[in-house]
């Protein structure tokens, strides 16, 4: 596991380099994924760890941090044969917070201590976002518009996640489809119009991003170019047409609460 320093990066083809091991998450998080596809069930990492996983090696030696869990999304229909395989290979569950919360959330423990958090279809943080329908968008990770979307509905967000937000936006185009270095827009705008609750959080941690890159990214032109992402993405989500559902709750505006204060669980 990373000590929480930068990760760093040698150059894969220079003589004599040695390319970096995957932080140890990243590699625990593949393994999951490779397993649970031998027995047909799809599952997607979400988080940091996917999000590196996403990175390039300049991307990754500049944003890259620790990461103490794995989280992974999977669809509600094949929780059983998922938690099967996942105490096959000895996880332990959280047994009453699954029990509680098993249709949407269960919990793992690994046998040294680190959690593996499985979202079933649905991720319920500050905001509900329905992530089954485009599961299988790509492979191994979520599609980049979910992965961005996760880490933008945190109504308090940290550094941290903004960080996350940066790395994927060093590489991924904003675009009209998924696929390699590319971020569907359409998928981001399409949740934000629908509801005046989560299209504020997430321009709201746009800007804050856009704010924070000064310290986050040294290299000029690529502050510049996660900047105009950025941008980009801010004017499709204002031109995008609203539901009558999202001018109904912008009349309230910011007077009443607009997000959930999520449920945080520790061992």
């Amino acid at each position: 596991m990373s000590d929480g320093s930068p990760v760093t990066e040698g150059n894969p083809g220079g003589a004599g380099q040695v390319p970096p091991a995957e932080p140890a998450m990243v590699a625990a998080g593949r393994a999951i994924v490779a397993t649970a596809a031998a027995r047909s069930i799809p599952v997607r990492l979400v988080g940091g760890v996917a999000i590196y996983l996403r990175g390039s090696p300049p991307a990754r030696a500049a944003l890259g941090r620790s990461y103490p869990d794995i989280d992974i999304v999977a669809h509600k229909k094949q929780s059983r044969a998922l938690r099967g395989i996942l105490e096959e290979s000895g996880f332990e569950p959280e047994r009453v917070f699954n029990a509680t919360h098993g249709a949407r959330r269960l919990l793992y423990y690994a046998p040294d201590g680190w959690q593996v958090d499985v979202f079933l279809d649905t991720f319920e943080m500050s905001h509900t976002l329905d992530l089954g329908r485009r599961l299988e968008a790509e492979p191994e990770t979520l599609a980049a518009a979910e992965l961005l979307l996760t880490k933008l509905q945190i109504a308090e967000v940290n550094r941290k996640d903004l960080s996350d937000t940066a790395l994927l936006l060093w590489d991924h185009q904003p675009a009209g489809q998924d696929g390699p270095g590319l971020l569907n827009m359409t998928a981001v705008t399409g949740r934000c119009a629908a509801d005046w609750g989560l299209h504020t959080t997430v321009t709201d941690n746009l800007a804050a991003c856009a704010g924070l890159l000064g310290e986050l990214v040294s290299d000029e032109a690529h502050r510049d170019r996660i900047a105009a992402r950025i941008s980009q993405l801010g004017q499709a989500l204002d031109d995008a047409p609203k539901s009558m559902g999202w001018k109904a709750r912008a009349k309230v505006g910011r007077r009443m609460r607009w997000y959930e204060l999520p449920e945080e669980v520790t061992r």
